[in-house]
This record gives C-alpha cells, structure tokens and sequence, in this order.
C-alpha cells in the first residue's frame, strides 16, 4: 500500500487551532529543557504551518524537514522532535526552525536562520531532576546514543544503557545504592564509572551536570 493509499491516523481533531498547539506542546518541551521562541510572531507562522501540514497529513511533521515516507523513520520529525535530535538542539540551543529554545536562552532572535554544524562537549537537557528520584534510573536518547541516568541520593549519573552481557537496557533495571542491576539477567554496573565485576564488561559513563533542578548530560559531538 503506498503512503498516498494508506489510512491516515489523525494527531487532532478538526478545528485544532495555533493556541491548542500551544497548550499541547509547552508542558512537554519543558520538560526537556526547552520553551517557545520569544519571537512570538515568528511562533505563530511556524504553528500555522504545522496545521497546515496537519489538514494534509494527519500529524505535525517538522516543517523544516522532508518526509521519506516510512513511518517508523518519520515519527522522528513529529513536531517537537527534540526527543530523536538532543545533541544537536542543544549545541544550537534550539530546534531546527527555532520554534523552540533553550530555556535559558533570552532572546530567540539572535537563533532565527542559525543551522550551525556542532563540534565539541555539549550540555544536553535530558529532564527535570524532581522526574527522577533516588533511587530510580531512566533511559534516554542522546542522538544515536542510548544513555541510563541514575539518581543516587540526589547526584546523577550517566552511562551506556546497554548491558555488555545480551544487550538488555540499563535503564530499565533495578538500583541497589550506586549499583544498577540489568533487568534481563541481574548483571550488575556501578552507575558511578561503569564498572561490573564480568571481565572486559565495563561500559561508558558520560558527565552530568545540575543547573537550576534540570539535569544535564554531557555529550562530545565530533
């Protein structure tokens, strides 16, 4: 079946409106450190594009890229895509149009028009230390990397989500003080370096950083 002839599955009811989006969106986005451009006009043509594309699609699908067609492909430029692109949105303090910014950024103007390539250490937001208590670990997506971030008594850390024994997630597995317990088979890693006690089994741990009860983990972008 061609993409033309399949069915679509609409995001919003009919009628959906700039502020609906509005609504929608903010809580999300700040969750993931980032809030709508203070050009507030700027946001309205974008979010009137995004209706647009909604009336002909079914779903917001980012404005600034193209469709390819397979859905699964696709689903990663779902407006907001901040999700499936936190390294770059975050070494360019913004998404890819500059419908969303950084939230400690002042003034979006300066951002409108700037696609920039990223080298170096970046400060990805990955989400607000309060979503995260002691004691619990979550998985995340930093670009193509599979990140676990662990809270061990109010400090956090970061490593590889995934388990050198069968691949199982990291961040779907059990704390026990600073030691994350694969929920697959009970592998055990120090959230703390990496460490387990299985030879030649270490796996990367990444920097973290706490500004203002948002998390942060630190990325190099090559």
């Amino acid at each position: 079946m061609s993409e033309s002839a399949a069915p679509k599955r609409r995001m919003f009811g009919s009628g959906t409106t700039i502020e609906d989006l509005k609504v929608y969106m903010a809580p999300f986005v700040d969750r993931l450190g980032y809030k709508f451009n203070t050009e507030t006009e700027f946001v309205d043509e974008v979010l009137e594009s995004e209706l647009e594309i909604l009336e002909a699609t079914g779903d917001i699908f980012c404005p600034c890229r193209v469709r390819s067609g397979d859905p699964k492909e696709d689903a990663k430029i779902v407006c907001p895509c901040i999700p499936f692109f936190r390294d770059q949105f975050a070494g360019i303090s913004k998404c890819w149009c500059g419908l969303f910014i950084l939230r400690d950024v002042e003034d979006g103007a300066d951002l409108l028009g700037v696609i920039e390539e990223v080298h170096g250490a970046v400060e990805a937001p990955v989400f607000l230390a309060e979503d995260v208590p002691p004691g619990q670990i979550r998985r995340v997506k930093i670009g193509k990397r599979d990140v676990a971030v662990a809270n061990v008594d109010g400090e956090f850390f970061a490593l590889s989500n995934v388990c050198r024994h069968a691949f199982g997630p990291l961040g779907e597995g059990f704390m026990d003080g600073p030691v994350v317990m694969c929920p697959w088979h009970g592998w055990r890693y120090d959230v703390r370096d990496g460490t387990t006690d299985h030879p030649n089994a270490d796996v990367k741990t990444y920097e973290t950083v706490v500004r203002d009860g948002e998390v942060f983990v630190i990325v190099e972008m090559k």
